[in-house]
């Protein structure tokens, strides 16, 4: 067994426990791994065990950091806080929602609030509990927030020093605005600078009923196909194979970086660039091993992550999808003939396959429609964000405001003539998706024995 196979086995050793102590419970089994390490038979399983321990005690540390917040005695009562925004403020649901250190405010006024102010909020502070299955604590917990307050009376203190980003990203969005038509502009914001709060409520429905809510926020997947077409065009321009791989990559933190740099784009992008590394090194297995490794890092901070951020899980599996059934999709879709747009609904049929456990524990429904209306819009997802994203940046974007609004339009005709079918969508238990996966496993396995070989040499 090679140190790099070794590591591959820590670093899922590691998740397992995150795992184990996320869903189940901790047990204390550190002190079997050291009396294994003793014998130098079992020391690599006394790793992992160790390993496997670590990601128990990670995830203690976070819960006990959480219930041993000093807030939690003010739930109910009026406190008075103060303190720096520390978070773009954000606009959701005709709501403006504001993160004060370990507090999430909400409130329909004093939009003008931004980043780095200073303010003081009066009000009553809730500690967030479940809602019936919904665990709002743990969701909220993963980005360190304790306890909400809604609707304070709210003072400005002092203006900060905005983000150069978050700036940015506001003047980006006002320009959106002024150009495309109120009908797409929220569906432009979102699917360029990640700004879904905008979306109405008959839209969100509309996207989910489609089975297309994935195109407005920026994820995995969405990263994924915003690069490949930039590798596209980089590649006929010239580049060679590996430089293009290469820009690529730095074009995708580029964009992440000019829409505020938020956490779950960041982590798509992380997970996405791995699928260029391996490109430029030509190994499908080393893809493999860095999702690993880079999910462990991910988890290492934050292990949290892995059971409430839904964003995570997304990235993950539709990243681990592409890796390993893409190419097998894309010899499955060998009719179709234009190669970039085969590539496209290959790369997200592996991703969605992959995330639909996932989503249909989250939402508790299936569209039957969702493959079809992707396939009539997927193509276009790539040139709406390609033009969206110039429009904002150059001088004379205002140019390519017109067949953005088209396409636009189109892509919205799509999913609500589709969302409006009888049985768009239908409840399928999850334990039914999930026998669904066990001939799905077998036919990974088959279709990548060589490059999961290096987990059991």
């Amino acid at each position: 067994m090679t140190n790099s196979q070794k590591l591959i086995i820590l670093c899922l050793s590691f998740i397992g426990g995150i795992f184990f102590a996320s869903y189940f419970f901790a047990l204390n089994i550190l002190i079997l791994g050291i009396i294994m390490m003793f014998d130098k038979r079992f020391v690599f399983a006394g790793l992992c065990i160790i390993f496997f321990s670590f990601g128990c005690f990670r995830v203690s540390i976070e819960v006990n950091k959480i219930n041993n917040n000093e807030l939690l005695s003010f739930h109910g009562k009026e406190i008075v806080l103060t303190g720096t925004i520390s978070k773009e403020v954000k606009q959701k649901d005709e709501k403006t929602e504001i993160v004060l250190g370990d507090v999430l405010i909400f409130t329909d006024k004093y939009s003008f609030l931004k980043y780095g102010d200073k303010i003081k909020a009066k009000g009553t502070l809730r500690i967030a509990q479940k809602i019936d299955d919904f665990d709002y604590q743990g969701y909220l917990s993963k980005s360190g927030i304790v306890g909400t307050m809604a609707y304070p009376e709210i003072e400005l203190i002092s203006s900060g020093n905005n983000n150069i980003f978050y700036n940015y990203k506001e003047k980006s969005s006002q320009k959106i605005r002024e150009l495309m038509p109120p009908q797409v502009s929220p569906i432009l914001e979102a699917m360029v600078l990640g700004n879904s709060g905008k979306i109405s409520k008959e839209t969100r429905d509309v996207l989910s009923k489609s089975g297309t809510s994935h195109i407005v926020a920026i994820s995995g997947m969405h990263i994924v196909i915003f690069s490949t077409m930039i590798f596209w065009l980089l590649t006929n321009l010239g580049l060679w194979r590996k430089q293009a791989l290469g820009l690529s990559i730095i074009f995708i933190f580029t964009y992440i970086f000019l829409v505020g740099c938020p956490p779950s784009a960041l982590r798509a992008g992380i997970m996405t660039s791995l699928l260029f590394i391996a490109e430029i090194f030509d190994r499908k297995s080393f893809n493999l091993r860095t999702l690993i490794l880079a999910a462990s890092i991910l988890l290492l901070f934050n292990p949290l992550l892995l059971k409430y951020d839904l964003g995570f899980q997304l990235s993950f599996l539709a990243v681990l999808g592409i890796i390993l059934t893409s190419a097998i999709f894309n010899e499955w879709f060998s009719f179709i003939k234009w190669k970039k747009v085969r590539e496209i609904i290959a790369v997200t049929a592996s991703a969605q396959i992959f995330s639909l456990p996932i989503l249909i524990s989250s939402f508790g429904y299936f569209s039957l429609v969702s493959f079809f209306t992707n396939l009539l819009i997927l193509p276009i997802i790539s040139i709406i964000m390609i033009l969206g994203i110039l429009m904002v940046l150059l001088p004379f974007g205002f140019i390519l405001s017109i067949p953005c609004s088209l396409l636009l339009f189109y892509l919205l005709a799509v999913i609500t003539f589709f969302s409006s079918m009888p049985f768009a969508t239908v409840n399928i238990p999850i334990f039914v998706i999930l026998l669904l996966y066990i001939p799905l496993l077998y036919f990974v396995y088959k279709g990548n024995k060589k490059e999961l070989e290096f987990l059991r040499q």
